[in-house]
């Protein structure tokens, strides 16, 4: 569900900046995902944290929310929304290299023929869509997918042992303000005032299902499981995206774009089968 959601975000986003900027789009993006978070979660979350935790999620909700949807929205400007989640979903890689030096995980066979499998099918589902116009979109993207990896490894070194519940609703409490100064400095407030109807239902498209929700199991997973472990089960979203891509924005999948496809879902398989033996171990030591 998590990546489906994430997946959808991308075609979504595309038909979201044909209405208004991407500074305004993660306003109301952090918005829903925000009020969202507190209906669904209400009864676990803490109102009340500490100091040193609310600097903690404030430096997660800069990497995780802010920065990490602010580039990636820009960079969706450059390119089509299929070779944006090819960019932003070097992620597994990235913090796969991090969790290993960083955070001294070990990683298992499985996932690391998850992730060359993944990686390989995910390359070739979009290498004949991998044309740009220039280099600013591609770099903006790797950026994000940089951001939003040091976000997931400060969350796992740093607020590992917090409510998860608690975690997701303060990082978009927090980076509302943080997004409404953005708006403000852009000179784009009148969007936010007054937003068409079509726009706001986009936004709370993404903000709800693809934002609260997502980011909620995204944390859940993290808390349970190694970064790189989790990572590799990522190479669904891009793969996904091009699914919805071509049913929403009518974009075409050619034969090569078959294969890759079937080479993520082996990948993926793999990734998941160390996953569910090392809960299973998990679950024993307990």
């Amino acid at each position: 569900m998590m990546s489906s959601f994430w997946a959808l975000n991308y075609p979504l986003v595309k038909i979201a900046l044909s209405y208004e900027s991407p500074t305004v789009l993660l306003f109301f993006r952090v918005l829903f995902a925000t009020l969202f978070s507190l209906l669904l979660f209400w009864k676990n979350i803490e109102l009340k944290i500490s100091r040193n935790t609310a600097l903690k999620v404030i430096v997660l909700s800069l990497f995780n929310v802010v920065l990490f949807m602010e580039l990636w929205f820009y960079s969706e400007n450059f390119m089509s929304a299929p070779l944006t989640s090819v960019l932003i979903y070097t992620y597994p890689i990235i913090s796969t290299v991090l969790s290993i030096s960083v955070l001294q995980e070990k990683v298992n066979m499985g996932i690391i023929v998850g992730i060359i499998l993944g990686f390989t099918g995910m390359i070739i589902v979009f290498s004949y869509n991998l044309g740009v116009h220039s280099f600013t979109g591609p770099v903006i993207a790797l950026l994000a997918a940089l951001s939003w990896s040091l976000g997931t490894l400060f969350f796992k070194k740093f607020i590992n042992n917090e409510s998860k519940e608690t975690v997701n609703f303060y990082q978009f409490l927090f980076a509302l303000p943080v997004t409404f100064i953005l708006v403000m400095l852009s000179g784009q407030l009148d969007e936010v005032i007054n937003p068409t109807l079509w726009s706001l239902f986009i936004a709370a498209l993404i903000g709800i299902p693809g934002t609260a929700f997502a980011y909620f199991a995204f944390l859940h997973l993290n808390r349970d499981y190694s970064v790189a472990g989790v990572s590799s089960l990522l190479f669904v979203v891009p793969a996904l995206s091009t699914i919805f891509s071509l049913i929403i924005l009518n974009q075409s999948l050619e034969l090569v774009g078959m294969v890759g496809l079937a080479l993520i879902s082996v990948g993926t398989f793999f990734s998941s089968g160390v996953l569910k033996a090392r809960r299973g171990k998990d679950v024993q030591q307990h």
